[in-house]
């Protein structure tokens, strides 16, 4: 990695650069802290670029192509829906588009303790994008359940246990989807065992050179562009030498 114009605190940012025809391997927090910034400057409230972030760095450990995934919902951002409508435990969009994955997954976890929430029985989200970033959520919120949570699409089905463990197979085929109806509810009892992937360091997801250009370019408009007062007005105005 980078740094660009270092000396300009107006517009100094981390750039990974990019290996043309080849995939760049990047640590989980490098992963997590660029998706963040991405997510920023793709117009995400911090909160939310925060749990972006998170999500994709999430997914990179377990060998997915969260980062690619988390790319195609941040650049059609303007065709989803951030209002959600609950009804029971029915989610719908209040546009009738297609609801934003993050925010989904945010509201699952602050949902459920309550009657709409997962604590409570299973929730039906009509119409969701990009789905497989909402799983790092919903693995966070079986952990906090004690209880093993499944995700029900289409055409899949995949469990994620009560120590948020997944299998790696199940959850490639829901980074795959684009957009579905999905239903997150409590497991069986006595179907709660799960064949669990082991991962290490090493799994973590190589982003492609169109992933990592992509996520750059929406990370710096975080930043500002230097200028000659930007740099006068860098530093101390008097010296401290106490």
């Amino acid at each position: 990695m980078t740094v660009i114009d270092a000396h300009a605190p107006t517009m100094s940012a981390t750039r990974y650069v990019e290996c043309p025809g080849q995939q760049t391997r990047l640590s989980r927090n490098e992963v997590e802290m660029l998706c963040l910034k991405a997510a920023r400057g793709a117009g995400m409230p911090w909160g939310l670029a925060e749990e972006a972030g998170l999500a994709a760095g999430w997914l990179a450990a377990r060998g997915v192509h969260g980062a690619s995934v988390l790319l195609a919902h941040l650049t059609t951002r303007a065709e989803s829906s951030d209002a959600i409508s609950i009804e029971g435990r029915v989610w719908s969009s209040q546009s009738g588009g297609g609801l934003c994955p993050i925010i989904v997954g945010v509201a699952l976890d602050d949902h459920a303790g309550l009657e709409e929430g997962v604590g409570s029985g299973p929730v039906t989200i009509m119409t969701l994008r990009y789905p497989g970033l909402v799983t790092p959520h919903v693995a966070r919120l079986a952990r906090a359940l004690k209880t093993a949570l499944v995700l029900n699409w289409d055409r899949g089905a995949m469990q994620i246990s009560a120590t948020g463990e997944v299998d790696r197979t199940e959850l490639l085929a829901l980074i795959q989807v684009p957009m579905t109806r999905l239903i997150v509810r409590p497991c069986d009892p006595m179907m709660q065992a799960i064949k669990a992937s082991s991962f290490t360091p090493a799994d973590i997801c190589p982003l492609t050179s169109h992933t990592l250009a992509g996520l750059n370019a929406l990370a710096m408009r975080t930043t500002v562009p230097a200028s000659e007062q930007s740099r006068r007005d860098a530093g101390a105005s008097v010296t401290d030498n106490d």
